[in-house]
């Protein structure tokens, strides 16, 4: 298990070892965190390179953090930002505008598929339908929760909103969710009926 407090402080130090640790430990979540901003794939590496380059060379200036992850999440989201306002000034996006998240946001890769069972594939097919349903704030909150497994303080940070907005709008996307979720049982039983 790495320290991430040592592995922040290495880094900051020029610790080339370091950073390609931090590399290794985070590009996988937060390329797949991204992902919810900026679905153009080559726009995402981009984006995400320039973050990590900017972090190398900005290392010296940077503070200590209590929590890397949320630290790093963070200014990759405001990395995403700045990219599409640069590209696109004319049109004034806010964090609250996001894109609602397609299916593949949540997809896995190419051989957890194929080995996957045909069971486990319809169950995750009925989830992703379910949450394509819901606003992409709802969408947020339940990956942060359950995907990254971050906290409801670590979320109210993140979010820069309180622990009882966290707490409700948690509920709230929990609650529809699986209002959408019944619904779609519901339909597929009324649909085996029908064949019947």
């Amino acid at each position: 298990m790495v320290d991430q407090f040592v592995l922040w402080k290495d880094f900051r130090n020029g610790d080339e070892k370091a950073f390609e640790t931090l590399l290794h430990l985070f590009y996988t979540p937060l390329y797949e965190y991204g992902f919810r901003f900026q679905k153009d794939e080559s726009r995402l590496q981009d984006a995400l390179h320039d973050l990590m380059i900017s972090l190398w060379e900005r290392r010296e200036h940077l503070n200590d953090t209590p929590n890397l992850r949320l630290y790093l999440f963070k200014s990759f989201r405001h990395q995403i930002f700045r990219e599409k306002q640069q590209k696109a000034p004319m049109s004034i996006e806010t964090e609250d505008s996001f894109l609602p998240i397609d299916s593949s946001f949540f997809s896995e890769s190419v051989e957890g598929e194929i080995i996957r069972n045909e069971v486990d594939f319809e169950k995750r097919s009925k989830i992703q339908n379910v949450l394509g349903k819901l606003t992409s704030r709802q969408q947020e909150i339940l990956h942060l929760k359950f995907y990254e497994n971050l906290s409801n303080e670590e979320i109210a940070e993140f979010l820069q909103i309180g622990r009882p907005a966290v707490a409700n709008l948690l509920y709230q996307a929990s609650k529809l969710f699986r209002l959408h979720w019944n619904s779609e049982l519901v339909l597929a039983l009324l649909s085996f009926c029908h064949l019947l």
